[in-house]
């Protein structure tokens, strides 16, 4: 294992966290009571440290080429170990008091799952609430460039998509630019929709301040707020359909948002089989909730779709009334979420038609034994392995429900209340768990249920498959 390496990578990501944090903590100097200045200040000079260290110890070695294993590490490593310098600034809120409660929400952003320790978001100050805003659309980012770099071109759960040019790598490339190619083609897109986002939100007359945090949520499907009543109690309705326009793109598979951006290539999108299901599946989820939950407008149930179905987790429902709908039809599109390669959590819109495509021909067998219907995918032949892959995957989500409901359980958790946590955690969708009749807050939680929930949360954003990696005697042999 080369050491150097992966450490130069860390110090890069920790330098992007120092490079954020600056913002926040200007914030925090115009602030007339420089209540959070300390400890901004501390927290940018420990990760500028750390991670200018990293980098330096470690530059000539960041030409290595990239393998695998390293790559998976990598990932590992990102979400839980830097969140460790981004949680610093955070044990400064009057919400937060300990390192295990800001380490909670540093993992809640970075993973976008939109979890979060405090229960009176406006009761803090700009800095804090804009760094948590910050870090959800770092994790975004971060999830855009593994899934291109680490999770398409290891085929990890059937997630393939070889015709893209995001995932055109070359096997003998050093680690570095394994990582800063897909990072350079996505920022400028995430970059331009989020600024975008911001400039329509502020101009239906949001402040620059909440506009800027709804949009860095948005665009990164967290579902953080940073008022605690839902979106309809103050927002007007241009600005909500712009929060859930941008939940909806943070879901799309960004190969599909970089066809946009090269020539008139709309006709491709709209043809892709996962975009259509996409948006069959809000269409039709809205429509079913309008028609058979009472007193539901149309535009707010369409609203809702688009963020249960992106995983965003926002409530675009009258105070109240979210709690009121049944907690399984809240959960169902969480599970499903969002289309491959894109901020969202969930099993993924493409898994779900693999294992769908896969379930139709053998029940076509049943019927026809000796038939031969290949399967087709986008124009490519779906072979064994793709459906071995996405069972596998469905499989592990299963076991992994399974072992945390258990958890929770263990520690005093009722079955209504543990089996939502955990379905949201691993689809990294928690933020609309806030908004139902669940009276266990993530503050209320003893530090056994705050590790728990940011273990799921971590699991979810990495795609599950990459720990039973870790569990394995050929990793720690390469390790050793």
């Amino acid at each position: 294992m080369r050491l150097g390496a992966i450490l130069f990578t860390l110090g890069y990501g920790g330098c992007m966290i120092a490079g954020l944090m600056v913002l926040p903590w200007i914030a925090s100097l115009l602030d007339p009571s420089f209540r959070h200045t300390g400890n901004f200040t501390i927290a940018l000079m420990l990760t500028s440290f750390a991670s200018g260290a990293l980098l330096l110890s470690s530059y000539d070695n960041r030409r290595h080429r990239a393998r695998g294993i390293e790559l998976l590490l990598i990932m590992v490593l990102f979400w839980t170990i830097l969140p460790f310098l981004a949680a610093l600034p955070f044990i400064g809120s009057s919400q937060i008091d300990t390192l295990l409660a800001a380490y909670f929400e540093a993992v809640s952003a970075l993973t976008t799952s939109g979890a979060t320790i405090l229960a009176v978001p406006e009761a803090e100050g700009a800095p804090i609430l804009l760094w948590r805003a910050l870090l959800s659309w770092l994790g975004g980012l971060w999830t855009l460039v593994f899934a291109v770099a680490v999770l398409a071109p290891f085929g990890i759960g059937g997630i393939t998509l070889a015709g893209s040019p995001l995932l055109q790598h070359d096997e003998d490339a050093h680690l570095t630019s394994r990582l800063g190619r897909p990072l350079r083609l996505i920022f400028p897109i995430y970059g331009s929709l989020t600024l975008l986002g911001f400039l329509v939100i502020w101009a239906f007359g949001v402040s620059a301040f909440d506009a800027l945090c709804l949009t860095l949520s948005a665009i990164s499907t967290s579902g953080m707020v940073v008022h605690s009543e839902s979106l309809a109690s103050y927002l007007p309705i241009g600005a909500q359909l712009s929060v859930a326009v941008l939940s909806f793109v943070g879901a799309m598979s960004i190969p599909l948002l970089l066809l946009l951006t090269v020539g008139k290539r709309v006709f491709l999108v709209l043809r892709d089989t996962e975009f259509r299901t996409y948006v069959a599946l809000i269409l039709g989820y809205g429509a079913i909730s309008f028609f058979a939950l009472p007193d539901v407008p149309l535009m707010s149930a369409l609203l809702q779709s688009i963020s249960l179905h992106s995983t965003a987790g926002f409530n675009f429902l009258p105070e109240g009334e979210l709690g009121q709908w049944p907690v399984i039809w809240t959960m169902v599109p969480l599970i499903i979420g969002g289309m491959a390669l894109s901020t969202a959590g969930g099993l993924k819109i493409m898994r779900a038609i693999i294992l769908a495509k896969d379930l139709g021909s053998e029940v076509g067998k049943m019927a026809y034994p000796s038939s031969v219907h290949p399967l087709r995918l986008e124009g490519r032949r779906l072979e064994d392995n793709d459906f071995t892959a996405a069972w596998a995957y469905t499989a592990v989500f299963i076991l992994f429900v399974t072992l945390g409901v258990l958890l929770l359980g263990l520690f005093g958790v009722t079955l209504a209340e543990a089996w939502p946590l955990v379905l949201g955690a691993l689809s990294n969708s928690l933020a609309v768990t806030q908004h139902l009749e669940m009276p266990l807050g993530f503050g209320a939680m003893n530090d056994a249920l705050q590790i728990i929930i940011v273990l799921l949360m971590i699991a979810g954003r990495m795609e599950l498959l990459i720990l039973m990696v870790l569990f394995t005697s050929s990793f720690w042999r390469y390790m050793r």
